[in-house]
């Protein structure tokens, strides 16, 4: 051995503390980095000069215990301490920390998947979420209904300004109370039910032949006429305008008359045009004790003489008024010029009863995100054995594209506590041919929410519908599981992405790259990806950036330590000096 063994001792002392000196300088400059994880170099001893083993312990002496030298020190390890850094408050909504297990997956540009807890992510020109370096943020994406697809990992990219959606309307709710003391369709006589007269809205025309025969079904409306002579030209477009249904004015609609045009054509036009619903569910009062025409329209025929006849449906919220020009003409594509611009007169030939009814308008939206508006109106129909009301909803839209603005008719049963208990036929359908949307469009009705006491009026109102129009993505938010919710101009909200973390068996065998960036080493296992919060990994806490774990305090005392232990080792390495000065002197 020898006095050269304490100078390489002294001289390994040295070395390693200079390395840790190296280690606590990296710490303590990353103390203002984003997810820094701070490291500690722990030292282990070189190997050992053994002069003796030792000896067993015998009868005459206690045994002897080995005779060793060391040689000095070296770097034993370099330990990264993953422990979670406190969260920072940003207010920006790209950025996000880790609060828990796990880093966060990123691509670079050459493809290789790397990891890191450094949350600072922009976008790029193209709505990519980028890191600082360039990397790309990695996450589920979506499909085309806005589901996140989970297990295929892609680029995460929040195009705001850019994707316009829109939501069909699949239910519609209606709260509101239905007067339960009005005056109902069908009155109790006798503890029998039977129908009161005259429920329903008549209006008649002015008399009308087929030239100076009776009209029928099949007579041309080019043929029809009436006592000042004829009504209708090849051509014409027969118009229903200011129409009055339940003091609603209804838009107005066009039939154009051709060659083969028959005044059945024009009734089932007008019937639809006018919401009459002619559903064969509705009670039929033509037989009862106290008659009433059933709804539709029909040719009356009195000792020759022909008439249309137009019976409305029952309840005050569907009478029919004829307006100044409850139909009119004009030219349209007919070569003659228009000389009779009111051909059809049509008079109140029965004035109804008052029974109890109310309507709701609301507006409902295709998959196109165009408005549908749609009539709802509710009519008191009879007692029910239970002891409470039985009422009758009849559902219309002006938006329907077929001819007829008819969508439906039921009924909704209450209790005598007028608590709602069921209803029939809530599902209507919309046709939207020729508009561009899927077709046709089903819509629930749930009137669970209703009431039916006795009050002054019924009043009825939307609670809610699921539809919204088209809108376009103007902001977003990052959930706590990653989930990246849009937020539309139109009030709708829906996913992006999700973002996603990974979790490793051994962290401290990831290699760090720089740039806050870690790989997957031979000793850290393969990547675990999960979505936050779930299998152990931690949550995304958007707005927030993790600060570094860095303990200033240890580090500084850290640092006195190992200085003290460079100046101690540099100090044997003189002492060792001195000592084979003298021996050489010796010599002399």
């Amino acid at each position: 051995m020898g006095l050269t063994s304490s100078l390489f001792a002294g001289l390994t002392g040295m070395k390693t503390n200079e390395f840790r000196m190296d280690v606590i300088g990296n710490n303590i400059a990353n103390v203002n980095t984003t997810a820094f994880k701070s490291s500690r170099a722990t030292f282990a001893s070189q190997f050992y000069d053994t002069l003796s083993f030792g000896s067993a312990p015998s009868g005459a002496t206690g045994g002897s215990n080995p005779m060793q030298i060391g040689t000095g020190v070296q770097v034993g390890a370099i330990n990264v301490d993953f422990s979670e850094g406190a969260p920072e408050t940003t207010g920006i909504k790209t950025d996000m920390a880790v609060q828990g297990q796990g880093l966060f997956v990123m691509e670079r540009a050459d493809g290789a998947q790397v990891y890191t807890r450094d949350g600072n992510f922009q976008f790029n020109s193209e709505n990519y979420l980028m890191s600082a370096s360039g990397n790309f943020l990695m996450g589920y994406g979506i499909d085309n209904d806005f589901n996140v697809v989970k297990g295929s990992m892609s680029r995460l990219r929040i195009p705001l300004g850019e994707i316009t959606t829109a939501k069909s309307t699949t239910t519609a709710s209606f709260a509101g109370n239905l007067n339960a003391g009005g005056d109902a369709v069908m009155a109790v006589d006798a503890g029998v039910l039977v129908p009161r007269a005259d429920v329903r809205s008549v209006l008649s025309s002015q008399e009308i032949y087929d030239g100076a025969a009776a009209a029928t079904d099949a007579s041309l409306l080019i043929n029809i006429n009436d006592d000042a002579g004829s009504l209708f030209s090849e051509g014409n477009l027969i118009s229903l305008d200011e129409a009055n249904k339940g003091n609603k004015t209804m838009d107005s609609v066009e039939f154009e008359v051709s060659a083969t045009s028959t005044l059945a054509d024009l009734m089932t036009w007008l019937e639809g045009a006018l919401g009459i619903s002619t559903d064969s569910s509705l009670p039929d009062y033509t037989a009862a004790a106290n008659p009433s025409p059933n709804p539709g329209i029909s040719i009356s025929d009195v000792a020759g003489s022909t008439y249309l006849e137009i019976v409305g449906n029952m309840g005050n919220n569907n009478k029919l008024e004829p307006g100044n020009k409850y139909l009119s003409i004009t030219q349209g594509t007919a070569a003659a010029a228009v000389t009779r611009s009111a051909p059809i007169n049509l008079i109140t030939d029965v004035e109804m009863v008052n029974i109890e009814s109310a309507r709701t308008t609301f507006r409902g939206y295709d998959t196109l995100g165009n408005p549908i508006d749609l009539d709802v109106t509710f009519v008191l129909e009879s007692p029910n054995e239970s002891g409470g009301v039985n009422w009758r909803f009849f559902i219309e839209s002006p938006d329907d594209s077929d001819d007829s603005r008819v969508l439906g008719t039921g009924t909704i049963k209450f209790d005598g506590k007028g608590n709602y208990l069921e209803a029939s036929d809530t599902s209507v359908v919309v046709d939207r041919a020729f508009t561009g949307a899927i077709t046709p469009q089903s819509i629930g009705l749930d009137f669970s929410g209703l009431k039916s006491y006795e009050m002054t009026s019924s009043a009825v109102s939307l609670l809610s519908q699921d539809g919204f129009k088209s809108g376009t993505l103007q902001d977003y938010s990052i959930g706590s599981d990653g989930t990246i919710t849009g937020s539309f101009t139109n009030g709708l909200t829906r996913s992006l992405g999700q973002v996603i973390v990974a979790t490793f068996r051994n962290y401290e065998g990831l290699i760090a790259q720089g740039n806050n960036v870690w790989m997957n080493g031979p000793n850290s296992g393969d990547p675990l990806i999960k979505q936050p919060q779930e299998l152990g990994a931690g949550s995304i806490s958007s707005s927030s950036l993790e600060l570094s774990n860095v303990d200033l305090s240890r580090e500084f005392i850290n640092l006195i330590v190992s200085s003290t232990g460079f100046s101690a080792s540099s100090r044997v390495i003189q002492t060792s000096d001195q000592l084979l000065d003298e021996l050489i002197a010796m010599t002399r």
